[in-house]
């Protein structure tokens, strides 16, 4: 099992007002450090979320992100996570995407969604109502265009002339397109058309999420495609558990009754309503401990998922509210020093 990092783009709590200059420039330095500590730490990769027209998001556009990223590491997969193709001219998208794979020397992984917030597509001027058409054709036209040919693209969205994409993506036929997953439905789209599925965290029982996975690998494996899945999770690892709890707990049991509260995630049994959302009903759903009990959260992830050498789980320590950039630096380099032997 493999090891990812996710240096948040959120720079403070939802709705906050608008950051000044240096406030802004401070987070770009933040975020860079936090991919050159995971490498440091011995992560395999960095992945980065992409969020627009937000106060609280510093950093919306994620190829940017993983550009000055590659500049600053050796060795980590660099990946979005996920990036949302249908509000992009996708010529363009295609682009940028070959120009990160060739700077980073062929480290780039495309996390990719049909998107759900429609207030993204409203910052661009592009239509929610067709997105999943949109989607679809342009993760055919990137393939198309990571070619390294010229061809004229007639499709239902977009019509071009002459196109090139040069220089070509360092990947031969491109960077590995990753396809989030979040219904029945684009479950299985993941495993006919996708290189990898990417799995939310949040409170999902994990016997569900098994069913999700090995749906998602019986398609993959009958488009004659390698299945991957990458499993994110939010977590925090101190000297004591109590610390890392006391720290850390609040900051996701708020975070997580925001999405209930602003209907973006549904309840199950174990969490049947807002009342229910409590650390110690989430504690299962989060990695969160000193370093022997973060590894064991990691290794029961990783066995009840039957999670295999490549496949991931992709952490998160920084959430909007907190903890501290220092805070969070620490937790990478623990879970490189002492979390990751464990495991």
């Amino acid at each position: 099992m493999k090891l990812g990092y996710m240096p948040d783009t959120h720079a403070g709590p939802y709705d906050q007002p608008m950051p000044d200059a240096a406030t802004a420039a401070g987070f770009v330095d933040r975020l860079l450090a936090e991919a050159i500590a995971a490498e440091e730490a011995g992560f395999d990769g960095a992945f980065v979320p992409e969020r627009h027209a937000r106060t609280e998001t510093l950093w919306p556009q994620p190829l940017m992100a993983l550009m000055a990223m590659a500049m600053r590491t050796e060795r980590i997969a660099l990946g979005t996570c996920v990036l949302q193709p249908a509000y992009y001219n996708p010529a363009h998208l295609a682009e940028e995407a070959a120009l990160v794979d060739v700077a980073s020397r062929g480290r780039l992984i495309l996390g990719v969604g049909a998107g759900y917030h429609e207030g993204y597509f409203d910052h661009f001027g592009e239509p929610f109502d067709v997105r999943f058409g949109r989607f679809r054709e342009a993760v055919a036209f990137l393939r198309r265009a990571f070619a390294g040919e010229r061809f004229d693209w007639d499709g239902r969205y977009w019509q071009t002339r002459g196109t090139l994409v040069n220089p070509a993506p360092f990947q031969p036929g491109g960077p590995p397109l990753w396809f989030a997953g979040t219904t029945e439905a684009s479950i299985r789209r993941a495993g006919r058309m996708g290189d990898g599925l990417v799995l939310l965290g949040f409170y999902d029982p994990l016997p569900q999420r098994r069913e999700l996975i090995e749906m998602y690998r019986a398609e993959a494996r009958a488009a004659g495609r390698t299945p991957v899945v990458a499993q994110l999770l939010d977590g925090f690892v101190a000297e004591t558990y109590e610390e890392a709890r006391d720290v850390f707990g609040p900051l996701w049991t708020g975070e997580i009754r925001y999405y209930i509260e602003h209907g973006m995630i549904g309840f199950t049994d174990e969490i049947p309503s807002l009342e229910a959302a409590t650390f110690e009903n989430l504690e299962p759903y989060m990695v969160v401990g000193d370093a022997e009990r973060a590894a064991a959260t990691l290794r029961r992830f990783r066995d009840e998922l039957a999670l295999g050498d490549d496949d991931w789980i992709i952490l998160r320590s920084r959430l909007p509210e907190g903890p501290s950039y220092e805070q969070a630096l620490d937790s990478i380099r623990r879970f490189g020093r002492d979390v990751r032997p464990l495991i």
